[in-house]
């Protein structure tokens, strides 16, 4: 059996995708919805802790309010899906596999021209894993399509499957992530030193909203960064995150909006225009 764990914090959203969903599904669930209309939980880590204490199914899945499921099996396919993969840590619905390349430089100055020129989905369709779908017609989103469970590097934090046995030894690090970003990537970063892998399962939801990056984002991303300082990149549905200060340095110069008072000065200037030039 499943348990469904949502944090709401819009009734009319979550009655317009979540819950009209769940009304929907011929399998037996769990639901364990937190009220957060009030504000009382202040990160995503912190309330799914508490409402995955209480969960007696025996996958766990977190999803967003805002997610609508689009046939009566869908939990039930979810179930099947999942229960074939012996050493999942945590599933999702979209995610990013870590790419291969031969030179950082090369691989980080390609990534930051693109979304400098406003190419973002280039880099998801090559990178991207996933079957969500647009929710106006119905159309594929970006990432490519997949027709069995495909191993990634991070998933996004829209749904997070995760196996109850995993989640008993496994907890959201409610230090690192303490507001509403990254909890997904960290977690799949913490269940791979543990030998477990994080995967994108091949069925359909629709997601209505999207990712917002803020200073917040920033705030944890600098935390998540030292965690897991021995990964050499992280790839995730918001962006590339490199851990080198190196590249770092390169981040903040292309994101100045998302950190107060950053200082531009001429070796940051330098880095950057080599970086662009090497993509040549």
């Amino acid at each position: 059996m499943i348990s469904i764990i949502s944090v709401i914090n819009n009734e009319q959203c979550a009655k317009e995708y979540l819950l009209r969903a769940l009304n929907r599904q011929n399998a037996k669930y769990q639901s364990l919805l937190i009220d957060n209309t009030s504000g009382d939980y202040k990160s995503a880590a912190q309330a799914y802790n508490y409402a995955g204490s209480k969960a007696n199914g025996d996958y766990l899945v977190f999803v967003h309010q805002d997610v609508f499921f689009p046939h009566r099996d869908w939990l039930k396919e979810i179930e099947d899906y999942i229960s074939t993969l012996s050493d999942v840590g945590v599933a999702g619905l979209a995610g990013m596999v870590k790419p291969r390349f031969l030179n950082e430089f090369e691989l980080f100055s390609r990534y930051f021209l693109l979304n400098k020129i406003g190419n973002y989905r280039l880099w998801f369709s090559l990178y991207g894993r996933g079957n969500l779908l647009q929710e106006t017609g119905g159309q594929p989103g970006p990432g490519r399509m997949i027709s069995e469970p495909v191993p990634v590097q991070t998933v996004d934090e829209l749904m997070l499957i995760v196996p109850s046995k995993v989640f008993e030894a496994n907890k959201f690090d409610d230090k690192v992530c303490d507001n509403w970003h990254l909890y997904g990537v960290d977690f799949s970063l913490t269940v791979s030193k543990k030998d477990l892998k994080t995967y994108v399962l091949p069925s359909s939801a629709i997601h209505h909203s999207g990712g917002k990056i803020d200073s917040f984002y920033v705030q944890t991303l600098k935390k998540l960064i030292k965690k897991h300082e021995t990964e050499k990149i992280i790839n995730t549905t918001c962006g590339l995150i490199p851990t080198k200060k190196e590249f770092m340095d390169f981040f903040w110069e292309h994101y100045p909006s998302l950190v107060p008072n950053i200082a531009k000065n001429g070796h940051k200037f330098v880095f950057t225009s080599l970086g662009l030039l090497w993509t040549f």
